[in-house]
């Protein structure tokens, strides 16, 4: 009984060290994977909703912080500047305040605004100047420059107060004699007097 009885003490002490052997091992070993894993789900978590913020490694801030943004390079849009003429002097366009007809109506025009699509006066663009001069002395055109073209009748041999047509047709104004018209050009420059060779001429049409 006596060997038995120091067998099983011996067995129990022997048990006892393995377990706590066994489960100081355990517990290095779990504290070994807490410590590896901890910090990535840490880094990897959603902010509680309770409001706590959240804040990034300092090693992640540090390089937004010297991060510098270039965005590529564009290429320009393609912009058609308007046409611009230089006006002509005074002296060599002055039209005399007896002067009636088409000319003398489209002189009331001259100084007045440019608006694209416009018919109204001092606001209009060029077949909306030509219309309305036209307009006041009984002549109905059609109302863009192309149109007004195709009614009318070609001639080479231009009188004052035919139409000039510039820029294939683009553009139309009112000859006054002299190598000279009066047309609403752009938004900068407005209803002037200027050279039929301003731009490219294309040809004179009449109503007459």
């Amino acid at each position: 009984m006596a060997i038995f009885k120091q067998n099983t003490a011996r067995h129990r002490a022997e048990t006892t060290s393995h377990a706590v052997r066994n489960t100081t091992i355990a517990a290095a070993a779990g504290a070994a994977i807490v410590g590896s894993i901890a910090p990535a789900q840490a880094y990897a978590e959603i902010p509680a909703a309770s409001g706590t913020s959240y804040a990034a490694p300092a090693s992640a801030m540090a390089d937004l912080a010297s991060y510098t943004y270039q965005a590529p390079a564009a290429q320009a849009p393609t912009v058609q500047a308007a046409s611009s003429v230089s006006p002509q002097s005074t002296t060599t366009t002055a039209i005399t305040p007896a002067a009636g007809g088409i000319v003398g109506t489209a002189q009331q025009g001259v100084g007045g605004g440019y608006v694209w699509g416009g018919t109204s006066f001092g606001a209009w663009d060029c077949s909306g100047f030509t219309q309305w001069v036209y307009a006041q002395n009984g002549i109905d055109l059609p109302r863009t420059s192309f149109q007004q073209i195709a009614a009318a009748t070609p001639t080479t041999t231009p009188q004052p107060g035919d139409l000039v047509s510039q820029n294939g047709g683009n553009h139309i104004g009112i000859y006054i004699g002299g190598g000279k018209m009066i047309s609403a050009l752009n938004p900068t420059q407005g209803t002037f007097v200027h050279s039929v060779n301003a731009m490219a001429l294309d040809g004179y049409y009449t109503y007459r």
